[in-house]
C-alpha cells in the first residue's frame, strides 16, 4: 500500500481543538454503556469501518488498518484499527475542510446534566521518511453526541493537540447539555500552513461510565506572587455529598487561594457512593506586557515629550502610573513631561501590577559648530559663500538666508555684505545668527602655483588652483613627462597631492592643464609646469 500522502496530494490545514488527559481513580456503581466493537475489527480496507459503526455523510472515507504499509502501526487491542481522516480547506477541491465522522447508535442515551467517562487509544499516523511535506505533524480528536447518524450534533469533548506516532491511552470527560442516542468521534488538523491533512488512529474504545459531574476552575495569579485560586463546582443532581483533595498541598476543601502558579489535581469522592474521579487545571500567572512609545522632546529644555502605553497579557482595564509624578489614571498616555528617568506602573483589574524603567532624553543644544564666510574672490564679481555646520538638535537641518529654506548647508553666488541665517532641525527648533562676506578688491583671475611639496607637514601639500574669479566648467589635468595623465579634477577646491593610485610619484616637473569659463563668459585656457619637491 502507497503512503497516505498519495491520496491527499490536493489537501491543506484547518482549525485546531484543545485536549484534556484525565486520570480516573474509582468506577461509577451505575450500569455503563457498552459500544459494538469497540476495536474496529473486521476485515483490512480502505472503503470504510466494519459495522455497527457509520460514517456520516461523504466528505472523507475511514480506513480499517492494517493493510501493510510503512506509515502504519501494530494495533493496540485486537487485529484491526480506525484510521480517520481530515484536511485543510486550502487542500481539498471541495472548497472548504473535510473530515472523516464515524459514530454508532449507543444501547441507552446519555443524558443532560450528567458526566460520563470514556477512554480510548490515539496515534498520529507515522511518517518516518519525512517525504510528504503536506502531511500535518499533529492532530485533535473531538466526541460529539447527536440524536440520528443525520444530526450534526453537539461537541461535547475535544483534546488538546497531539504529536505522538504512537499508542496512547486518552480519557474524556462527556458533559452533554442534551440528551443524546449516538456517539461519533471527529479528527481536526492542527498545523496552520494551509498545506496539510492528517491521519489519525483510534482503536480500543472503553464502555461509557457515569462519574462524578462538576467543574474545576482556576483564576490566575499576579506575577511572581502567590494570589492563585482553584474551585470546584459540582452539578450533582442527588442529595450526596463529597470530600475533595487536591494536590500539591493536601488541600480538602472545594476552593483553595493563595496559590503560586502551577499545576494542581484535584480528587472529588463520592461519601455515599465511593466513586470518585481527579481531575487537573493550571494556575497561570498574569504577566503584563508593557510596550511604551516615548515621543521626544522637541527642542533641548523644553517640556513636551510623551509616553503612550500599550498594555496586554492580563485583565483590562488597566490604571496607569508615573512613580512620583503623576496619580493613577485610566488613559494610557502621558504628556508634557521634561526629560528625566520615569517609572511607569501598569496595574490590571485584578491588582497585579509591572514597573518598568522609561528614559526621556533631552535632545543636544542646537548651536553652530563651524561658519565658514568665504569672501568675493575679485572686483567684478558676486562669489561669496556661507557655510554653516551646526551640531546638536535632531538632523537634519535646514537653512536659509532670504525666505526660502534648502537642505544644502552652502549658499553660493553671494555679494559682499551681512548676512542674517536662520538654521532649523527635524523638530523645527530655530538657530539665528548673523554673518559677513568680505569683497577682495582686485582683478579677477585665477593663478596657479609653479611648485609644491607633498610631504605631510601641512605646508603647500596639494598643488591646486588660486581662485580670484567666479569661474564655471573648470577642468585640472596634470600630466608626466611622457605625457601619460597623471591626475585630473572638476573641482577648483580640489587639488593634486602628488600621488598615482594612491602611491607617491618621484619628485620633478611636471606639465599642468587648466581649462575654464571666466565670470565674463569667456573660456579659458592656461597651462604651465609644477615642480615637486619631497
Amino acid at each position: 500500500m502507497k503512503t497516505f500522502s498519495v491520496l491527499f496530494n490536493i489537501l491543506k490545514t484547518i482549525t485546531v481543538s484543545l485536549l484534556i488527559m484525565l486520570p480516573f481513580t474509582a468506577r461509577s456503581q451505575t450500569i455503563p454503556i457498552y459500544l459494538e466493537n469497540p476495536s474496529f475489527e473486521g476485515t483490512p480496507t480502505m472503503n470504510g469501518i466494519p459495522a455497527p459503526w457509520y460514517q456520516r455523510s461523504v466528505n472523507l472515507i475511514a480506513y480499517t488498518l492494517p493493510l501493510g504499509s510503512t506509515n502504519e502501526i501494530a494495533p493496540s487491542d485486537g487485529k484491526t484499527y480506525a484510521a480517520l481522516l481530515a484536511a485543510s480547506e486550502n487542500n481539498t477541491s471541495a472548497g472548504h475542510a473535510v473530515w472523516t465522522s464515524i459514530g454508532q447508535q449507543l444501547s441507552k442515551p446519555i443524558e443532560a446534566g450528567k458526566a460520563y467517562l470514556i477512554s480510548f487509544d490515539m496515534a498520529l499516523m507515522p511518517e518516518e521518511d519525512h517525504s510528504d511535506n503536506t502531511a500535518a505533524t499533529s492532530t485533535a480528536l473531538a466526541i460529539l453526541g447527536s440524536t440520528s447518524e443525520a444530526d450534526i450534533g453537539e461537541r461535547i469533548w475535544y483534546s488538546d493537540i497531539y504529536y505522538e506516532r504512537k499508542w496512547n491511552r486518552f480519557t474524556a470527560v462527556l458533559k452533554p447539555k442534551k440528551n443524546y442516542t449516538h456517539l461519533r468521534f471527529e479528527p481536526y488538523v492542527t498545523d496552520y500552513d494551509d498545506t496539510c491533512y492528517v491521519v489519525t488512529f483510534l482503536d480500543n474504545i472503553s464502555m461509557i461510565e457515569e462519574t462524578l459531574n462538576f467543574d474545576v476552575s482556576a483564576e490566575n495569579t499576579c506575577y511572581g506572587e502567590s494570589n492563585g485560586k482553584v474551585a470546584v463546582t459540582m452539578h450533582s443532581l442527588d442529595k450526596d455529598t463529597y470530600s475533595f483533595r487536591w494536590e500539591p498541598g493536601g488541600y480538602t476543601t472545594p476552593e483553595v487561594s493563595h496559590l503560586p502558579a502551577g499545576k494542581y489535581t484535584v480528587t472529588v469522592t463520592s461519601n455515599n457512593k465511593g466513586n470518585s474521579r481527579s481531575e487537573s487545571i493550571l494556575v497561570k500567572q498574569w504577566d503584563i506586557r508593557i510596550d511604551a512609545t516615548v515621543s521626544g522632546i522637541s527642542c533641548f529644555g523644553e517640556s513636551d515629550a510623551s509616553i503612550y502605553v500599550n498594555a496586554s497579557g492580563s485583565l483590562s482595564p488597566y490604571r496607569y502610573t508615573l512613580i512620583n509624578e503623576r496619580t493613577d489614571q485610566d488613559v494610557p498616555g502621558f504628556y508634557n513631561l521634561a526629560a528625566d528617568y520615569y517609572t511607569l506602573k501598569v496595574t490590571d483589574s485584578m491588582g497585579c501590577y509591572k514597573m518598568v524603567g522609561i528614559a526621556v532624553d533631552n535632545p543636544g543644544l542646537l548651536q553652530m559648530k563651524d561658519l565658514i564666510a568665504r569672501p568675493v574672490s575679485c572686483s567684478s564679481v558676486q562669489d561669496g559663500q556661507l557655510i554653516f555646520t551646526p551640531s546638536g538638535g535632531t538632523p537634519p537641518y535646514h537653512y536659509k538666508l532670504a525666505d526660502t529654506f534648502q537642505l544644502e548647508n552652502r549658499f553660493r553666488h553671494l555679494d559682499a555684505g551681512s548676512y542674517h541665517y536662520t538654521v532649523i532641525d527635524d523638530h523645527n527648533c530655530a538657530l539665528e545668527g548673523n554673518a559677513t562676506i568680505e569683497k577682495e578688491w582686485r582683478d579677477c583671475a585665477i593663478y596657479m602655483p609653479t611648485a609644491f611639496s607633498p610631504n605631510g607637514d601641512g605646508k603647500n601639500d596639494v598643488f591646486k588652483a588660486k581662485l580670484q574669479d567666479d569661474i564655471t566648467e573648470y577642468r585640472l589635468a596634470v600630466y608626466g613627462r611622457w605625457g601619460q595623465l597623471i591626475f585630473e579634477t572638476t573641482d577648483p577646491e580640489t587639488g593634486w597631492d602628488g600621488k598615482q593610485k594612491g602611491l607617491d610619484l618621484p619628485p620633478g616637473t611636471y606639465i599642468w592643464v587648466a581649462t575654464y569659463t571666466a565670470s565674463n563668459k569667456q573660456p579659458m585656457k592656461q597651462q604651465g609646469t609644477i615642480t615637486m619637491f619631497r
